[in-house]
Order: C-alpha cells, then structure tokens, then sequence
C-alpha cells in the first residue's frame, strides 16, 4: 500500500466545505510539531515535542482514513502506525525506551495511553497488541514514503534529549535507575502525552472552528505573574496598615514578611506551617507570586482539598485580581455564572489547559490529572511545568497514596521546573516518607512566636466520656457555641435534642431562635445559606448554636468563643480549635474534647468499637491523651502523624501497590523496554475519593425552583438534561449508591423524567423529602409538615 505522488492526504474535513479547504496532513502535522516542542521546551524536551508532532497522525496515511473523510464508516486506528514507526526509529543507549516513551503517547492521543502488555479494567487495547495488529508495517511504509515526499524532516535519534533514566543509567546508578529513573521515565511519557495533546487540540481547533481560536489566541487581558504580585503587595499592605494593633495582627504582619523573604529562595519544596488564623491564605499566595515571577516561572496553581473552600478562595483572589485573572477548575464550577460572553469563553478554554497565571483547583483535580491517562485530564500537564504548587490543608493527603503522591512532587521539583509550598495548620510529619529523599525547608522561621501568639487564644479541655443528654445540657447553657460531631446521624440527633431542650416549638423554627445544623445531607447552597446566618449572629452578638459534621473544621471563617470537637485525629482537633477565638478578642477560647458514651446503646453509633480509619485516627489521638496525662494541645500533631504514619506499614502507605508498581524493576527487564508501562491501570488506581454517592438534585427553595422550571423547559426544548449537571451541584446532595436505589423504588426519587438527572420529588414544595433546619429527610418523615388547612 503506498500513497501516489498526486494523491492529496487530509487531516481533517469541515462539515460542508469542498475537499480543496480540507486541512493538509502536512500542514496539520507540521503545526503540531510546532506547538508539541513549544510546550515541551519549557521542561527540555524540544525534540521529543517535535518528533510526537510529526509522528502522531502517520495512521492517516492510510486509505481507509482518506475514505472516511469523505464519509465512509471504516475503523482506523490511526495512531498504531506513528506509535510503531517512532518505536523502532527512536533508540538510545537504553534499547527502544525513547521509542517507546514517544509510542505511549501517540497510540493514545485521542482515546487515552493504554497498558503495554494486558488490558486494562477500561477496555482499552494493550499497546503491544496495537502495534502487532495487521496491516500496521504497511502503513508505517506508506507514511515513511509521504514524509520523504513531501519534504518532512524526523528528528533523529541522537536529536532527542537525554531522558533521566538515561542519564542515572549511564552514571552507573543502576539502585536508583531502577526506581527514580523508572518512576520518572512514567512521568516524562505523560508530559509528553500532554504536550501532544494539546497541540493537537489547538490546531485542530484552528481549523474547525477558527472563531473559538481566535478568542483563545487574542487573550490579551490577563495580568502578569509580576503584576500579580505587585497588585497582591498593594492589597496586603494596605490590609496591614489598617489593622487594629493586637497580637494575632502582629504575627499576621510577622509571617506575611517571612513568606516574602523567603520567596527569594531557589526552586524545591518548602513548608509553610502556620496555626488557623495566622494569615496563610494570602500570605503563601504572596511567597507563590513573589517567587514565580524571582524565577522566571509561568503561573501559580493553588490545590485545596474541599471544593467549598476553593469556591471561597477564588472569589477572594477574584476581589484582589479580578475573575479573568483567576482560573478556578472543579467539577462543581459553573461557567455559566460569568455573565460576559468573551470571558465566559475565554475561562472555558482557559480550564482546558490551566493557560492562565492563577489556577484555584481541587487536590482531585491536580493529582488525578498527573496520573490520568485521558487526553481531556492530561492536557493540561505541561503547563503544570514551571509553576508554583500551593498545596493547602496538606494534612488531607491521602495517606494509601501518600507515597506515589510524594514521589509525583518530587518528580516535579526535580524535572519540571515547579516548586511545592505545602501549607497547613498541622504539618504532616512527612520526614524519612519522600520516596526519593527531599527535605523540604520551613518558610516561617518564627514558629515559638506563632505558638505563643496563636497558639495561646484557645485552652483545650479533655472532658474524656460524657452522656448524650450532658452534651445537650451543655450547649444549651451557651449563648454562643460550635459542636462538631463525628457523623451525619450523630450531629442532627444533637441537634434536635438541643432543639428540644431550648423549648423551640421545632426544628423548621429553630434558625429564628439561633440554633441551627450542618451537614452534608444539605445542599452547598443551603449550607452556605446557613452559614451567612450564623456570620451575622456572631457579629451582633445574638444567640448562636451551631451543631455540625467536620465539614466546618477548614477554611470556614467563623468565630466562636466555646467549641465542642467529638473526639478524632489530633489535626481535626486542631482545625477544630481555629474556629474558637480566631480573631484573639478574648483572652481565651475554650476547646472541649469529648466522646459520647452512650452513642451505642442510644443507636447514634451502629459500633461498638470502630475500626474505620477515622476510628483508626481517633484511637491514635486518645492514646496520646493519655500518655500526656489526660492533657492535649497543637503540639500533639506531630506525635499524632508520626503514630499515624508509623502504624501504616510501607504498604499502607502504597494501599494500592501504584508506586511499587511504578519502580518495579521488571519494567527494565521487559521487551521492548517499558513494554509493561501500564498507563491505564495506574489511572484507575490513583483515586482520591472513591465516592461511592451520586449527585441528586433538590429543587428546593426559590433557586431550586427556577433551576427545576429552566432544566424542565431546556428539556421540553430538545436540550439533554446532562447539559444541567453543573449546573444542578449547588443544589444537589450525594446519596449513596444503595440508597438512591431504595428512594427510587419509593418513588422519593424520580430517576426517569430529566436521566441521567436524578430530581428529588417535589411533593408540597419538597417539605416531604427535605428539610430547611436537616435538609434530607426519610421517606415518610416530612409527612407532618403536609397538613392541609
């Protein structure tokens, strides 16, 4: 099979166009090879970019793809061809390993890198089966004919830059080889990947559809990093200045100047450990800025664990910034809140490929793209390349993936240009746990003033076993007062109970009288809803009792006098105490740790003894009570993680077995060399949340009403209702998979009307299925509140 001398070979068709404004394989080929080395340059991988860009499309070469632009219904998989032909073109002192580092991503640039020898749980075809398939050499021939033809010229072998297993093996490194070198190896194949990508992704763009192009190529609003960090110094001298003088402000001033002292450092990763309170939201953006634009570096990503304080860090960075200056990325985002139509776009684009100077993002986002193996997640590796990685509430990272996670940031401080901040209230104690031997260095070298500042505006009380009934006692006898509880159910008994002890006619009244629930079984706009509320009470000074689950512990900025924490990992106990007595106005908040006796006999606790991993956490942190004597305070934290990672055996640590697979030295023994990468099975594996829940839309309150009336008439109109689904997070509840399934069969759910939207039922305005003091509620339990008058 060969290609004529007078045949046109297309790349791409557009709808209704003549074959002669088709868009040339040469030309196709030729600016993605443009854009690949761009984008790999910026991590020194120019050629590699160069060879994926003119290797990626070989497949289309072949007749059966010509046929199928002009409409036939053929399968091609035209990535086997360049993923074959660049294998065997491309070798170095390691065999066929560049090969085979450049194959990965081009097999996989539309559908997604698969596993080299099996398949994977996704279904995908092994690599080592694509490149054996019939008629791929044919192609491969034909594609080696067209290049020489039309004057296209591959890089050479000895063009490539050396990779870094390459040069640990030519040291004579073989120990570190073998695991660095290997782990890196995975690393720099889906950098590349990325890069490919998106320079696929942009040229085919420019051609299909050349108006959306031109909006992402004419961005032009956009500030410098330099410009950032200017406007972040005026926005945080001006705050300073007009600080009312106290101790807590002093120490915000103190660490501020540290974070821009210390942003003059070199590259690597660094800790920034400050107690809740202390200012380290704007302050580790100031050192990010400052330290980016010292050397030279593109943008600043800012991952925080919990989608509902990456909502609330990005609009106070919108408000120093403005929202075209601050990307934020998550599942829940909702683009169509951006009123303006060019920046609607613009940020749309934007979020493909994180091309903006500030990203606000979820750890989810940012560590399951890194090891991802889809093109849609992957695009926007390389511009995770010479950046500042802010890592807020460092404490969450997941301890079964703690060590591939570790080995992934120090991967990227070592070959990638980018420097990690980890920052926290309760640094983990992740000394002798970095995979390949990184010591991070503290920004804030005035740790004994922090302790003695901030650390002095909360006095823990161990109050050990206490009765359900004498909790109630408690906060009822507190004007103001938090209690956090361990579980959903456990946190709405005590609030009713509460309810009832204050003689509140009920629970719909009880926000009018300053008592009020949370939990995830509300929706986030109702939660916030709630939260303004209990904002407002503090600052007047009215009555304010607050029962809620551990999701008010980070990044919640309230204030209370008197919190009540039920007993858990030392760093929950910790976050817990930042919302007492945050501002320091009072000499000294009150934090009480407690743990409920009675909770398995009154049903608030289906076990006894529990052997979860909170329950694991929580046994950790009462055994170091009780070496000191009875006592807790912050500085138990880092006994607490040296205990909790210590009880983690090496498997722990690695649940999952990724990074063992990731360096297992049987990847230097298979032929070809990294034949056994499994990109699909590492994606799989690396998951941070499994969230076994599901989205289901409660069309409560006004908004729930009118988003219901707008998703009913959309659909009426031919719009799928998945179009929605974004739309719909503010106002939907995860429901567990088991049972979503029951209150479907009850007819609570309605799972057929607006599919794959899951609508709560709408009986009575929703006050038979949800509640505005508790949110959800059982099927039947809202029957009382239906009474027709």
């Amino acid at each position: 099979m060969t290609a004529t001398e007078n045949s046109p070979i297309y790349a791409h068709s557009r709808e209704g166009s003549d074959p002669s404004e088709w868009q040339s394989l040469e030309e196709h080929l030729c600016n993605v090879a443009e854009l690949a080395s761009q984008f790999a340059a910026s991590f020194g991988y120019e050629n590699w970019g160069r060879a994926l860009g003119l290797f990626h499309d070989a497949g289309k070469v072949n007749p059966a793809f010509q046929r199928r632009l002009f409409g036939s219904r053929e399968q091609v998989d035209h990535g086997a061809p360049g993923a074959s032909a660049a294998l065997f073109r491309y070798t170095s002192a390691l065999g066929d390993a560049n090969g085979c580092l450049l194959a990965f991503p081009i097999a996989g640039h539309h559908g997604g890198m698969p596993n080299g020898l099996k398949g994977g749980d996704g279904g995908r075809t092994p690599l080592i089966k694509r490149l054996s398939a019939d008629g791929v050499d044919d192609v491969v021939c034909a594609f080696l004919d067209y290049a020489k033809r039309i004057g296209i010229t591959l890089p050479e072998s000895s063009e490539l830059e050396p990779m870094p297993l390459e040069k640990l093996a030519l040291s004579g490194n073989i120990a570190t080889a073998q695991t660095r070198g290997i782990f890196s190896a995975s690393v720099l194949s889906r950098m590349l990947f990325s890069c490919l990508v998106d320079a696929d992704y942009i040229d085919t763009e420019r051609y299909i559809a050349p108006n959306v192009a031109a909006t992402r190529d004419g961005v032009t609003k956009r500030r410098t990093i330099a410009e950032l960090s200017h406007l972040l110094d005026r926005h945080m001298d001006g705050i300073m200045a007009s600080a009312a003088q106290s101790m807590v402000n002093k120490i915000r001033a103190e660490v501020l100047e540290e974070c821009r002292a210390a942003a003059r450092g070199r590259r690597g990763i660094y800790t920034l450990t400050v107690p809740t309170g202390g200012g380290k939201t704007l302050s580790s953006l100031s050192f990010a800025l400052r330290h980016a634009a010292a050397n030279g570096m593109d943008r600043v990503i800012y991952a925080i664990p919990f989608t509902s304080i990456v909502e609330q860090t990005a609009r106070v960075f919108s408000e120093v910034f403005g929202d075209v200056n601050v990307l934020e990325h998550h599942s829940n985002y909702d683009f169509d809140l951006i009123e303006d139509d060019e920046v609607r776009l613009s940020v749309r684009l934007a979020a493909q490929n994180w091309d903006a100077p500030l990203i606000v993002t979820t750890n989810v986002q940012l560590f399951e793209s890194l090891f991802s193996n889809k093109p849609g997640k992957c695009r926007k590796l390389h511009n995770i390349a010479n950046s500042v990685i802010v890592l807020d509430e460092a404490q969450t990272l997941p301890d079964g993936l703690l060590t591939v996670t570790l080995a992934m940031l120090e991967e990227l401080t070592a070959d990638y240009n980018v420097t990690v901040l980890l920052c926290t209230a309760t640094q983990p104690a992740l000394d002798g746990l970095w995979p390949f031997g990184a010591h991070p260095r503290e920004v804030v070298s005035c740790q004994d003033d922090l302790d003695i500042a901030l650390g002095s505006r909360v006095r823990f009380v161990v109050d050990g076993d206490i009765r359900e009934d004498e909790l109630v006692d408690a906060l009822s006898a507190n004007h103001q007062v938090l209690c956090i509880l361990g579980t959903k159910k456990k946190a709405r008994v005590v609030f009713e109970d509460v309810v009832r002890r204050m003689g509140v006619a009920g629970t719909d009244v009880a926000a009018e009288h300053g008592i009020f629930h949370l939990s995830a079984n509300m929706t986030p706009l109702h939660r916030s809803e709630v939260l303004d509320s209990v904002k407002r009470r503090l600052v007047s000074g009215d009555r304010c009792i607050v029962i809620s689950t551990q999701l008010v512990e980070a990044g919640v900025d309230i204030d209370f006098p008197v919190v009540y924490r039920e007993v858990a990992g030392a760093d929950s106990l910790v976050q817990a105490a930042g919302r007492c007595n945050r501002e320091g106005r009072l000499d000294q908040g009150i934090v009480h740790i407690f743990e409920i006796s009675d909770e398995f006999e009154n049903g608030l606790s289906g076990k006894r003894y529990d052997a979860s991993w909170l329950g694991r956490m929580k046994a950790i942190t009462k055994r170091l009570i009780d070496a000191h004597g009875g006592a807790f305070d912050a500085a138990i934290s880092k006994e607490f993680f040296e205990c909790r990672y210590g009880a983690a055996t090496a498997v722990g640590l690695d649940a999952e077995g990724l990074y063992g697979d990731m360096v297992s030295s049987a990847l230097l023994e298979a032929r070809p060399v990294f034949g056994t990468l499994d990109f699909e099975h590492y994606a799989e594996k690396y998951r941070i949340i499994e969230d076994e829940t599901v989205p289901v839309f409660v069309p409560w309150g006004e908004k729930g009403r009118l988003l219901l009336e707008e998703l009913s008439d959309a659909c009426s109109r031919g719009v799928p209702a998945s179009a929605f689904a974004v739309k719909l997070q503010q106002s939907s509840v995860g429901v567990a998979s088991w049972r979503l399934a029951e209150l479907v069969r009850a007819g609570v759910v309605d799972a057929d009307t607006y599919a794959p939207i899951y609508v709560y039922a709408t009986w009575h305005d929703c006050r038979e299925t949800y509640s505005s003091a508790v949110g959800l509620l059982e099927p039947e339990e809202g029957r009382p509140m239906t009474l027709i008058c």
